[in-house]
């Protein structure tokens, strides 16, 4: 099985605006050798914008021209899960957009903190068993993208771990642009996702600015280069980048040239 490199998308509709256009985003994919584009779905039960009102046809184009052009299209979603009843509700919208926009993969983007997951283990429980579930049912892998070191976050690692044991991949947020070294950053991830048995397949900081963001352009790019180096020579399986839209030229140029 060949390395896959994917990239995230959060706000679609300014990325299409920049790009010229959802014929124009395929390309610069296809150009930066990305296997899928993760694009934002859902915020808890509710749809997300990229998917809302008129976006909707666009999401759909976008679906289509991507797999005629041999690109995946996955789906995530930002669960908050208050309650049980809310985990389900949840995980079924998030079934049903995945179902609707013929989405390749499912990411359970379930993250620590007060403005993200906000129930106790028996939603983390229940959430994650419905969204293996639906997994199972549209048969579509499942990834989990959380903190990279989720024992940083009180309280956040026995939830964690038991929605990430309903996952098929690992997407640790490795945010190394203020770490002193891409491996220093990537080498406590593997220590705090360690009790894990799923693949290992982390997203880089391909972005500048702060939260774990990188220094200037270059700082981007440079560190791209090595994250990129280091998943070959540990044989990771795939690596991702966040995210489109703060993605600076730079990294575009290290992605057109380096190979997966």
């Amino acid at each position: 099985m060949s390395r896959s490199r994917s990239m995230y998308i959060w706000k679609l509709e300014p990325v299409l605006a920049a790009e010229g256009g959802v014929n124009k985003l395929v390309e610069k994919a296809r150009r930066a050798k990305l296997s899928a584009i993760w694009v934002k779905v859902a915020d808890g039960a509710s749809p997300y914008r990229n998917v809302t009102g008129a976006m909707a046809a666009t999401m759909t184009n976008l679906v289509n021209k991507a797999h005629d052009s041999n690109l995946q299209v996955w789906g995530w979603q930002v669960p908050h899960c208050p309650t049980t009843q809310a985990a389900q509700a949840e995980a079924t919208a998030f079934r049903n957009l995945a179902q609707q926009f013929d989405l390749d993969g499912m990411i359970m983007d379930a993250e620590g903190g007060a403005e993200f997951f906000h129930g106790g283990l028996n939603e983390a429980r229940a959430y994650g068993t419905a969204m293996r579930q639906a997994a199972n049912a549209l048969s579509k892998p499942l990834g989990m993208s959380s903190n990279d070191i989720p024992q940083n976050i009180t309280g956040w690692l026995p939830r964690f771990t038991e929605i990430a044991q309903h996952a098929d991949f690992n997407f640790p947020q490795t945010y190394y642009g203020s770490s002193p070294s891409v491996a220093s950053r990537i080498d406590r991830a593997v220590t705090g996702n360690a009790h894990l048995t799923i693949p290992f397949a982390p997203v880089g900081a391909g972005y500048v600015g702060d939260g774990g963001g990188c220094a200037s352009a270059q700082a981007c790019a440079e560190r791209a280069t090595i994250f990129i180096q280091l998943c070959k020579d540990r044989d990771y399986q795939s690596y991702s980048f966040w995210h489109w839209a703060g993605a600076p030229m730079a990294l575009w140029e290290v992605l057109n040239t380096t190979p997966a």
